[in-house]
């Protein structure tokens, strides 16, 4: 594993170390956004759907734990731009021991 990939693994272990309901998420850019969806209506390069959490206790949690997924990309990509092109298609997923 490189640099880029070990620091963008690190910060998603700790995001789901501070969201122990958070089991899964996906990232996608524009080229692989549902169909059901305008691209032309939507900002950014990067989206996070999938996103997986057990217990989800209503929109607003479900609100804030997709602010802190995308405060960890937005800052993965800040501090080392080349994890961006590691993103898309990439699905997280908490690993259970």
């Amino acid at each position: 594993m490189n640099s880029v990939e070990a620091e963008l693994e690190g910060r998603v272990a700790r995001l789901f170390a501070r969201r122990p309901e958070l089991w899964r998420f996906t990232v996608r850019d524009r080229s692989m956004l549902p169909d059901n969806l305008d691209p032309t209506s939507l900002s950014g390069e990067l989206f996070i759907f999938e996103i997986g959490l057990s217990p989800r206790r209503g929109k607003e949690h479900y609100n804030e734990v997709y602010d802190d997924i995308a405060r960890a990309i937005t800052a993965a990509v800040a501090a080392r731009p080349e994890a961006r092109c590691l993103l898309p298609g990439r699905t997280f997923v908490r690993a259970l021991h």
